[in-house]
Formats: structure tokens, C-alpha cells, sequence
């Protein structure tokens, strides 16, 4: 038995069936035309036709579970992307309030470190000196004790005062010494940016500028 054709077939439809919206479906091949989709056909890709025999809507298939899951990762790596965008622009524009080039960035790196410098300069020369005079202390207090006498409290007081200073003034220089490190890094990331940033908007992600001799991605 040959198959009818789909205009046949619509041809041979009554008119009180036809007044109604028809759905059209393929299953294994075959055109099926119906005047309701059947539960077991609602997943699949079917058009929909007016009373003119003419396809109003076509609707697509469902997805499967892992259509769905594909399409949530790509979604959610997208919302990732947009985010990062958002943090980075913020961060560039708040860079671009401080400089308008790279080299305020040096200026900028340089007074630091001359400032830093100098402070650890300040400390270590409050070492030597308390250092002597810590010595000076402790001798005299090793010539009360050679001499039979008691270290009198308030010479036990200084050299105790004196040990704390020298240990702060060292706390201080080892503090600064890393902030320096840590400034200078600080300082070559926002260098680099701002040089980013005479070329490409605020915003744009590191990992999105092309390699020199790359094409730029769209």
C-alpha cells in the first residue's frame, strides 16, 4: 500500500476536523497529522497548521537531560565570564581615578620606596643606638654586681626598656622590608595593567587579549 502525502492527506481531512488547529510530526519516517500531539510524541520536534493547511508555529524538541545540563554549564560559565568582567572593570576604572599612565605608576612605586627606605634607615640607626646604650647599661650593672652589690631596680628597669626598643625597632624593619616586597608587586601588577589599559577598554580580561601576531577574538 503506498503512502498518502501529506497533501492528500490534508485534503482528505473533514472540514469540521480541519476547523481545529492540526500538529504534524514525523515518527520513523512518516508524516503524522493529528488534531492533539499524543503524550508519548510531546518531546519531539512537531509543526503546528491553521484551517488554511498553512504551518503557523514549528516547535522544537525538548532537550535531553544532558542538552539541559550542557546548556546550564554554558550559562553558567557565561554569568562566570560577565562577572569577572564586571570585578575587572571596577578594579580599572578604580586604577584609572590614581593614574592616566604608566609611568605615574613608577613615580609612584619610587616614593614609596624611597619613603620605605628611608624609614628603615631611621630604625636601624635607633639600633645602633640603643644598642650602645644597652651595652653601657649592662656594664654597669655587671660592675654593681662585681662589686658585691645588688643591680638597682631602675637600672634593671632600663635595660629591660632598652631590650623591648631594640626588639621593636627590629619588628619595625622586618615589617617594612615586606611591604616594600610586597608594594613592589603590587606596583608591577598595576603597571602592566595600565599598560593594558592604553590599548583596551576597562574591563577586558587578560586571558581574552590575543598573543602577539594573534587575531583578536570576537
Amino acid at each position: 500500500m503506498r503512502l498518502v502525502t501529506g497533501a492528500l492527506i490534508l485534503a482528505l481531512i473533514s472540514p469540521a476536523v480541519f476547523a481545529a488547529k492540526l500538529y504534524r510530526f514525523n515518527v520513523d519516517g512518516r508524516m503524522i497529522l493529528k488534531d492533539h500531539i499524543p503524550p508519548e510524541y510531546a518531546q519531539m520536534d512537531y509543526q503546528i497548521l491553521n484551517d488554511q493547511g498553512l504551518v503557523i508555529k514549528e516547535v522544537q524538541a525538548a532537550p535531553t537531560a544532558s542538552e539541559l545540563a550542557a546548556i546550564q554549564a554554558a550559562k553558567a560559565i557565561h554569568e562566570a565570564r560577565l562577572e569577572r568582567i564586571r570585578i575587572r572593570r571596577e578594579a580599572d576604572q578604580a586604577l584609572l581615578r590614581v593614574y592616566s599612565k604608566p609611568a605615574d605608576v613608577e613615580r609612584a612605586r619610587q616614593r614609596k620606596v624611597d619613603n620605605i627606605d628611608g624609614y628603615i634607615g631611621l630604625q636601624q640607626r635607633r639600633i645602633v643606638d640603643l644598642t650602645e646604650k644597652l651595652e653601657r647599661a649592662q656594664s654597669r650593672a655587671a660592675n654593681q654586681e662585681r662589686s658585691g652589690y645588688e643591680v638597682p631596680a631602675d637600672m634593671r628597669l632600663e635595660i629591660a626598656k632598652l631590650q623591648n626598643q631594640i626588639r621593636e625597632s627590629h619588628a619595625n624593619v622586618k615589617s617594612r622590608k615586606k611591604e616594600k616586597i610586597d608594594s613592589t608587586i603590587t606596583f608591577s601588577e598595576e603597571y602592566a595593567r595600565m599598560q593594558i589599559l592604553l590599548k583596551y577598554p576597562p574591563g577586558t580580561l587578560e586571558s581574552e587579549i590575543p598573543l602577539e601576531g594573534e587575531e583578536p577574538s570576537k
